[in-house]
């Protein structure tokens, strides 16, 4: 009877897995949204302001959009997933194979372009052997070598999408204090309030809460309370059945929100309890022609995440592109090592 009903749970585990990753948008979302962060890199590495910025009064741009939206998503994820997990090694296990084996890829696939960049200077430099073991600690990221990108339009930085990873990493363990109450939706959710609106509160009246601490691990407190809001709300939303209000008047009208909020300079406020809701809400919907498109290609958003940068300062290393060209061309790039980054 107890075999009965352990494998009836794993198979209930599995519907509820399989139908979240087939049924919905949320592959296709996080392939847009790593897209779009290609997009806005495009902007400062050819030496020009984002248009995004421009047009909000320096509100938002596309590209710290994209990270929040990545945020939500993966508060929404990431607490289903610790929801159905039988133990938290096994929930902490799937968020490591997720993070690190394609990182760890990206950073020696990295290495080598250093040295062909370089012509071989790297070598025998001491911050080219720390490179890979600093980054691949997520905690104490190294964005620089010497002599490498040095002359670029953004000088240096080797790849300016790692610094998210340990943010995001940082709220994988952090949510682990839910998991004793997991299967106790109000209580779970009550935890989730109070937990939001103590960092919401921190971040309006002590942006600089913790930051002793937080600095002891190379955390920036501001940076955090920025990020941790969206990721919690994305969390409390899997206690809330959302079916009712799925339809399009809805999506249009908390849309119609987030752009008043731009024009009366309240976004960065609105956008914690409006843009959750609309990203979880178009993510459950389910459409055949976007579905179709990771189905295809497999959910390729982390490598497009972590290559693009670096492909895209090479390029610029090499060649004088402007900002469509370098978008165009390192996004095509960039979908190889991403495609063999989810498959292989």
């Amino acid at each position: 009877m107890g075999l009965f009903r352990q494998r009836h749970l794993n198979l209930t585990t599995f519907v509820k897995f399989w139908f979240m990753s087939h049924n919905n948008n949320f592959d296709f979302l996080r392939l847009l949204f790593a897209s779009t962060v290609i997009f806005s890199h495009s902007y400062p590495l050819t030496g020009q302001k984002e248009f995004f910025e421009q047009i909000s009064n320096s509100q938002i741009n596309l590209g710290a959009l994209s990270v929040n939206i990545f945020f939500i998503l993966s508060g929404f994820l990431i607490f289903n997933s610790l929801k159905y997990s039988n133990t938290i090694n096994n929930y902490l296990w799937k968020r490591i194979l997720r993070l690190f084996p394609a990182l760890v890829v990206m950073l020696f696939s990295t290495a080598s372009i250093l040295i062909l960049v370089s012509n071989g200077k790297v070598i025998s430099q001491t911050d080219f052997y720390t490179y890979i073991p600093n980054n691949l600690s997520l905690f104490n990221l190294q964005n620089i070598v010497e002599n490498v990108f040095e002359k670029n339009p953004y000088p240096k930085i080797i790849n300016g999408s790692l610094w998210s990873l340990c943010y995001e990493f940082t709220m994988y363990i952090f949510v682990c204090i839910f998991f004793p109450f997991r299967k106790n939706q109000r209580l779970s959710a009550v935890l989730l309030v109070v937990t939001i609106a103590l960092l919401m509160a921190a971040k309006i009246s002590k942006p600089v809460f913790l930051m002793k601490i937080l600095q002891s691990i190379n955390l920036e407190s501001k940076e955090l309370l920025r990020l941790a809001p969206y990721f919690l709300m994305g969390s409390l939303l899997t206690f809330i059945k959302l079916d009712r209000y799925n339809n399009w008047k809805m999506k249009v009208f908390l849309a119609v929100i987030l752009v008043v909020s731009l024009f009366l300079n309240a976004y960065s406020y609105v956008s914690y309890f409006v843009l959750p809701v609309l990203v979880i809400l178009i993510g459950l919907s389910f459409n055949k022609t976007l579905a179709a498109i990771p189905k295809k290609t497999g959910d390729i958003s982390y490598g497009i995440y972590i290559y693009g940068f670096m492909i895209q300062q090479t390029l610029m290393n090499y060649f004088n592109l402007n900002m469509p060209l370098l978008f165009l061309i390192s996004f095509l790039i960039t979908l190889l090592p991403a495609y063999l980054s989810y498959h292989c």
